[in-house]
């Protein structure tokens, strides 16, 4: 015995569901091995595949079709015997939010087990004897019954005529329409030829077609499940061939519109209902009904044109699956809230929402701008901002979406007040926020100017502007005409007059008003900003073109403002052209990554939302491997940072707070943090390698000033004469020459050498310092034990001097005073002739010193200097000899070495005379 509540059981459990529908539930169970003719002909009569057990299998059937389907089975097991029992009943088809498929029956059906006998058996249910018997040849008869089945249901027997051949009645017009006018050089000659490549493949399905020459449909029948799933793949993977290939394309709009009650004729596609303007390019539409029995095969999704509730005539397209050829490349998955999208028309001016016009949106009460909604956005996770849409889809009442949208943008602080009050400023150019703001500027650019305010002026623009909010439109209208009169040559009072004629209905005098106040404008940023507003009316009136036009001219006007390169691609896809509105989207988000935060929230994009999915994801994917890359990049940068500088460097501080920053990032999964973490690791190593570069600059200007002082220092204390007192001072110097002899010799870019040497240097700084200090007293005793030489030799020489005119000059004065009358003097010498000597010698003595000392403090810098030039000279003539020695042929001689000075080494002043050693 087989059990249906097993199969009913494999089923999902949907609690909230996206579609429900009524159909056909067929139960089937089998003796041995399934015969696979069953499952092939059930699939081309359009049934869907619930469940299935070994023995047994739950179908779905969303129309009176099963009932064919089991006729010609029936009839085939007449010539085929097919131990089999199938019983069809009345059955719910459920549709979850993901696309998963459930059955909901009766209660009194869920328990029922089922036997198959030797042939092949149909019960039907007895609220099903209508539609069966309304199908020529097919009746139901009482039977006793089989055993297993629902005791309180009546069932009835099946039986099908044999002269019948019970075809499928299902059948499908495929129509393809071109985008644009077909009137224009280029759309013709690149549609004529991918339509060749279109051609190709109908003349190899054998498919008979008919065009419309004036609006280029291409309409042709497709008479069966298997053929429509066919040409779907055939149209996917030609688009995705051509779009690789580098081939001539041109976008185009399918949909398999069923065949009841419709001709085949060139007027098919004008009594279809469908909205041709408004289905996105590149991918074949279906209803629902027709899209599940593809499932297998195909990628459904949501289009969602006004619809609030769907049901299974509502309309989808296919896409192929994931690895399936193009197409199947993946896509992000941002389902957008169904309420935000439900509406007709092409939306309000001033935020995009379909449920209301300019004159009631929320935002007309909004007076400033708030950017950084898109950097708080930058830091919610992909899953998170999922789960956010769907909060919000939940918290937005069906009959009230704007005023709730608005009451949870003014709300609190929680991701969903985030989105809506997100959702309001993809459009901020266009509301009268931005408009208060080019009144008040004073720059001239969009980067700088609504951040350079001037004070308010202009009490009369002021007092219309709070009319208008206070929607009194007639009276700001009288305010501001007054005012045109009287301020002629102002654009203020077009430029709101232009609001006002937009929230009365009259989108094409807003426009005129608007090319005034840009006439009259004298900046850039007011010109750029009146050529907005003009697209943006066109745009909103469905003049798609000529919208795109001004939105360009915008961008021309102010190339630093984006909104209107990002208007202009927002028209390109509502016209259906998504990858030429893809690519400057792309230009977009490198000039400013919000950007892909911005399009998955726009409703306004819903057109060619799948083909923006999908780029998106490409994207997505490239950052997402690229920040995988980036992240062991951080850790390295970390121990980087942490090997090359010390704590107290000016740049460790700053370099740990940022790679703390870019952790972080690293732990989000939202594209800006992605871009934001590849660009700041980049600037960061760029930063960091600055910074080393101006560092090894400065250690080798440091350390060319400390081979100075170091020189200096040996100049000078090489002249002390008592080379046994200097045993610290030695050991402080060739501390500080052996680490610049080091530095000389390293490579300043490894991390560990270029640590060493920043700390090698602050300690040769404090030893040079205490060397200086100590210098001092070695200058004094230097300078003195040389002055008392020079006084030494200066004395001796005038002592001789002295004492040799004495031996001369007294004999010679007391021979030629010896016949003088009165000659005491010379008897006195001769009486006292040896107190004199002592006398004259101790004169003598204190005469020479007293000039020796005269003279040699007048001569002694000049001596000094004259003596230490010499002796600087004789060695650097004997270092150029060693150096001239060695590039003569001296082993290793004119080997490059890495240097970070080019002056030789210095040697410790072992004593004095040592640099002349």
């Amino acid at each position: 015995m087989y059990n249906l509540s097993v199969l009913l059981q494999s089923l999902p459990h949907i609690q909230q569901s996206r579609l429900v529908g009524s159909g056909y539930a067929a139960w089937l169970s089998w003796s041995g091995a399934p015969n696979t003719s069953m499952a092939h002909t059930l699939k081309d009569y359009g049934g869907v595949l619930m469940a299935q057990d070994t023995g047994q299998a739950l179908w779905f059937f969303p129309g009176a079709e099963v009932f064919r389907a089991v006729a010609r089975l029936q009839i085939w097991s007449r010539l085929n015997a097919m131990p089999m029992l199938c019983q069809v009943v009345p059955a719910t088809f459920l549709v979850g939010y993901d696309f998963s498929l459930s059955l909901s029956l009766s209660p009194e059906l869920t328990g029922q087990q089922a036997n198959p006998g030797q042939d092949f058996a149909v019960w039907i249910h007895p609220k099903l004897k209508e539609a069966v018997e309304s199908i020529p040849g097919l009746d139901l008869k009482s039977g006793p019954g089989v055993t297993g089945f629902a005791s309180s249901v009546q069932w009835l027997q099946f039986h099908a005529d044999q002269g019948l051949d019970y075809e499928t009645n299902l059948g499908w017009f495929f129509v393809i329409k071109p985008l644009g006018k077909l009137g224009d050089k280029e759309s013709i000659l690149v549609w004529r030829d991918f339509f060749s490549e279109i051609q190709t493949a109908l003349q190899r399905l054998d498919l008979k077609y008919i065009s419309d020459v004036r609006d280029g449909y291409v309409i042709f029948p497709l008479g069966s499940v298997r053929l429509l799933r066919a040409w779907c793949q055939e149209m996917l993977n030609l688009i995705g061939a051509v779009k690789e290939g580098g081939r001539e394309y041109w976008p185009c709009v399918m949909a398999a519109v069923p065949q009841r009650g419709l001709t085949f004729s060139a007027e098919l596609p004008k009594k279809v209902g469908l909205d041709w303007n408004r289905l996105a390019p590149d991918y074949p539409h279906l209803q629902y009904r027709d899209a599940f029995p593809l499932a297998e095969w195909f990628k459904i999704n949501e289009i969602r044109h006004g619809v609030d509730q769907e049901g299974l005539e509502t309309w989808c397209n296919l896409s192929l699956k994931t690895g399936e050829g193009s197409g199947g490349e993946g896509s992000l998955e941002v389902p957008l809230p169904r309420k935000l999208t439900v509406g007709e028309g092409q939306g309000c001016f001033y935020c995009g929402l379909k449920d209301h016009g300019p004159a009631t949106c929320p935002t007309r009460g909004l007076t400033r701008i708030v950017p950084e909604v898109w950097s708080k956005l930058a830091t919610v996770n992909m899953d998170a901002l999922v789960a956010g849409l769907q909060t919000l889809e939940k918290s937005l009442e069906p009959s009230r979406v704007a005023a709730s949208l608005e009451h949870l943008a003014g709300g609190g602080d929680k991701l969903e007040n985030l989105l809506a009050r997100a959702v309001f400023e993809i459009n901020a150019p266009g509301q009268l926020r931005v408009l208060q703001l080019v009144w008040r500027s004073r720059g001239k650019e969009w980067a700088t100017g609504l951040s350079q305010l001037a004070p308010e002026d202009a009490p009369y623009a002021w007092a219309s502007l709070e009319a208008v909010r206070g929607g009194e439109l007639d009276r700001a209208e009288t305010m501001l005409k007054q005012a045109s009169l009287k301020y002629m040559r102002s654009y203020q009072p077009p430029s709101l007059l232009g609001f006002v004629a937009l929230e009365k209905g009259d989108a094409h005098q807003a426009g005129f008003y608007w090319q005034e106040a840009e006439r009259l404008s004298y900046t850039p940023l007011q010109q750029g900003y009146f050529l907005y507003l003009q697209g943006r009316v066109l745009e909103i009136q469905g003049e798609f073109k000529e919208a795109s036009s001004l939105f360009k001219r915008a961008a021309s006007v102010s190339p630093d403002w984006l909104d209107p390169a990002y208007r202009e691609a927002v028209c390109l896809v509502k016209m259906g052209f998504t990858g030429q509105g893809m690519d400057i989207l792309e230009r977009l988000i490198e000039r400013d990554p919000n950007i892909f935060n911005r399009i998955l929230l726009d409703m306004e994009l819903d057109r060619g939302r799948m083909q923006i999915m999908g780029a998106l994801f490409s994207l997505w994917r490239v950052a997402e491997a690229k920040c995988e890359e980036e992240k062991a990049l951080v850790a390295t940068l970390s121990s980087e940072v942490a090997q090359r500088f010390e704590d107290g460097h000016a740049f460790f501080e700053p370099a740990q707070e940022r790679l703390e920053r870019m952790r972080r990032l690293t732990e989000r999964r939202n594209f800006v943090a992605f871009r934001s973490l590849v660009s700041g690791v980049d600037e960061f190593a760029t930063e960091m390698n600055a910074q080393v570069e101006t560092d090894i600059k400065r250690i080798r200007a440091r350390a060319e000033h400390y081979y100075d002082r170091l020189r200096e220092i040996q100049r000078e204390a090489a002249w002390f004469p008592f080379p046994k007192l200097l045993l610290e001072f030695n050991k402080d110097f060739n501390f500080c020459v052996e680490k610049m002899n080091w530095m000389r010799d390293q490579h300043l870019k490894v991390a560990e050498n270029f640590r060493n040497t920043l700390r090698f240097l602050n300690e040769i700084e404090d030893r040079i310092g205490r060397l200086q200090k100590r210098l001092v007293t070695l200058r004094i005793v230097r300078d003195s034990t040389l002055f008392v030489l020079l006084l030494g030799r200066t004395f001796i020489w005038l002592e001789i001097l002295g004492l040799g005119l004495a031996l001369v000059t007294i004999p010679l004065l007391i021979y030629m005073t010896r016949q003088a009358p009165g000659n005491w003097l010379v008897t006195l010498i001769l009486e006292q002739k040896w107190e004199f000597q002592k006398g004259l010698v101790i004169i003598l003595s204190v005469l020479a010193l007293g000039l020796a000392a005269v003279k040699t403090a007048f001569s002694f810098e000049k001596r000094k200097r004259q003596l230490f030039e010499r002796k600087e000279q004789e060695f650097q003539d004997r270092v150029q000899a060693r150096r001239a020695a060695m590039k003569g042929g001296a082993p290793g001689a004119g080997k490059a070495q890495p240097k970070a000075s080019t002056k030789p080494p210095v040697k410790s002043p072992a004593k004095p005379g040592a640099k002349g050693k």
